[in-house]
């Protein structure tokens, strides 16, 4: 298979540039480049590694959105830069990648940082929005404000509309006008089940783990406590206020922080 897409922030320290590499895995029909800010940021300490995970951003169109077939993605990129071990962080879809990942290669992974998301099954929240996005006839649109009008009615908050644009890219070969999406919707659309999924056995994975939440989101509730400490015992769990389902963008400083801090103890 063809190797995911994936950026390397390079410290310019040459003393950092030798510490034990971070990598960022984002969510559900998100891209690398909604973590350039925070991986800029944090490779002032070490080496960062954004990845589009399969069938996002730039990475290929393949079939196939289970967990292990994303994780094992994860492992080919470590194999092929020759990095032994490494600290993750995942947000939302990316994050359920990470703990699958840590739980079955816990030797891999220094320590684990979870963006807004529980080991646990949810509900089909995002099937409006791919019913949305799916509809939209993109290919005769001329103006991002057209689709963002079409995609109204479905996603109402503009900021997860605006987030849901940075997918677009515009055709420019030959007689092909409008635009197209970055992400495999078809296939993403195809896994929706195994992807708002979640199952494990009953392995654990001990090293320390820091799960971020934010305090208007509804992804991690109280009663998630249980199930997060009966698979990750070395977990703490922190709320970012003011903030929803995207804490690196809604609360940047306060989470850099929280990040910085985590990986320097």
């Amino acid at each position: 298979m063809e190797r995911l897409n994936y950026k390397i922030f390079t410290p310019e320290d040459i003393v950092a540039q030798q510490n034990i590499p971070l990598f960022i895995l984002h969510g559900l029909m998100g891209s690398m480049d909604n973590w350039r800010s925070q991986a800029k940021r944090l490779s002032k300490f070490q080496p960062v590694y954004t990845l589009d995970l399969r069938n996002h951003g730039r990475s290929p169109h393949i079939k196939g959105m289970s967990y292990r077939e994303m994780y094992e993605d994860v492992l080919i990129i470590a194999k092929h830069e020759k990095i032994n071990s490494f600290h993750l962080l995942g947000h939302s879809m990316g994050g359920k990648v990470a703990m699958q990942l840590a739980l079955a290669h816990a030797s891999l992974i220094e320590s684990l940082i979870i963006v807004d998301i529980a080991p646990k099954p949810y509900p089909l929240w995002h099937q409006k929005t791919l019913q949305g996005v799916l509809s939209a006839p993109i290919e005769t649109m001329q103006t991002r404000q057209q689709v963002d009008d079409h995609l109204k009615p479905w996603i109402e908050e503009q900021g997860e509309r605006t987030f849901m644009l940075k997918n677009l890219k515009r055709n420019n070969d030959g007689d092909k006008q409008g635009f197209s999406w970055r992400c495999n919707l078809d296939e993403i659309s195809k896994g929706y089940l195994k992807i708002a999924g979640f199952s494990t056995a009953h392995q654990q994975y001990t090293k320390n783990t820091l799960f971020l939440r934010g305090d208007n989101s509804n992804y991690i509730q109280e009663n998630d406590t249980q199930i997060i400490l009966s698979l990750f015992p070395n977990a703490s769990i922190v709320t970012i206020d003011n903030s929803g389902h995207l804490p690196h963008f809604q609360q940047a400083d306060i989470f850099y922080n929280h990040v910085k801090k985590f990986l320097a103890s």
